[in-house]
């Protein structure tokens, strides 16, 4: 009678394939879209907030894909520069950050529920304004979208930045 004896690397890839069976849910869920979509997020908010303290609105454009439009009750605007142009006269204009309160995912789309406070730079007036923040993420792994609701006649202080 023969008998087997495994050599060392048999033993390795058996060994590695069933680890990889035995993690393959979690391996999967760790990659998902809703993750990958909630950690950019995430990290978008934490860099306005980085940015506003830099005065900095590049680093946050970054976030958003060439062609992504960003709406809210007083403005829409559309691709790089419209965006790039608004988001220097909010950061000019403004000191302000996210404050995070809730986070919704599904599929490649978040909601985010925060508060926007800030304080104009040039008069020290604050201006607090809860929102709720749509964003979509494209296959460039970067918003392709940003819609913002939130109370229009109590954000004033907004109205001039896309002028």
């Amino acid at each position: 009678m023969t008998r087997f004896i495994p050599s060392r690397l048999s033993i390795l890839g058996a060994c590695a394939m069933a680890t990889a069976m035995l993690i393959n849910g979690q391996a999967m869920a760790a990659g998902s879209v809703e993750m990958q979509v909630e950690h950019l997020v995430k990290d978008a908010m934490g860099e306005y907030n980085s940015a506003m303290e830099a005065n900095d609105s590049a680093s946050f454009l970054k976030y958003f894909a060439s062609n992504a439009t960003i709406e809210t009750p007083l403005t829409k605007k559309s691709g790089r520069d419209e965006l790039a142009k608004y988001l220097e006269a909010e950061f000019k204009t403004f000191k302000a950050s996210y404050q995070v309160k809730k986070s919704f995912i599904k599929g490649s789309s978040a909601a985010i529920v925060f508060t926007w406070d800030a304080v104009n730079r040039a008069s020290g007036d604050p201006v607090k304004i809860e929102m709720v923040g749509v964003f979509e993420v494209g296959s460039s792994g970067q918003f392709s979208s940003a819609t913002y609701y939130f109370d229009s006649a109590r954000a004033k202080a907004l109205v001039g930045l896309d002028k």
